[in-house]
């Protein structure tokens, strides 16, 4: 029979084979667990210089948005000012038809009275005969319309 010392050297040689082969497939799996660290550090990296990139990109847009804003609210400035001096320029020309109305109303008055006091058809005017009875305003008013034609 084996001496007991003899099994004990089998066991002992079968215990440090296997550990071995455990040792082995730990540092192939610290192997493979190095491999994915150095991935997840280039991910890493990736990832910051990612956010950097974002964040310059970010503050470009700011600073354009701001250009943006301060220009748009300079162009509504300038166009509200536009608007009130058409609003200006408006009111002074409605002022202004109401004055021709009422100017065309006196002058249909007054034309109306000439032709019924007069019996007989007047003459036709040529453009250097004085126009006679009719007021200063009435006769300005003639004359702007003369040169209008």
């Amino acid at each position: 029979m084996m001496s007991f010392g003899l099994i004990a050297d089998f066991v002992l040689v079968a215990m440090l084979a296997a550990t071995l082969f455990y040792v082995l497939k730990l540092l192939r799996r610290l192997g493979d667990l190095q491999k994915d660290r150095d991935s997840f550090q280039k991910l890493v990296q990736d990832f910051t210089a990612a956010t950097a990139q974002a964040d310059r990109a970010l503050a470009d847009l700011r600073i354009g948005a701001d250009g943006v804003g301060r220009e748009l609210g300079e162009r509504i400035g300038k166009g509200q000012g536009v608007v009130a001096e058409l609003q200006r320029s408006s009111d002074d020309l409605k002022m202004l038809i109401a004055r021709a109305e009422n100017a065309a109303d006196k002058l249909e008055t007054q034309l109306g009275a000439t032709r019924s006091a007069a019996p007989a058809a007047p003459k036709p005017r040529t453009e250097g005969e004085p126009t006679g009875a009719l007021d200063p305003q009435t006769q300005a008013l003639l004359s702007a319309l003369g040169r209008i034609r």
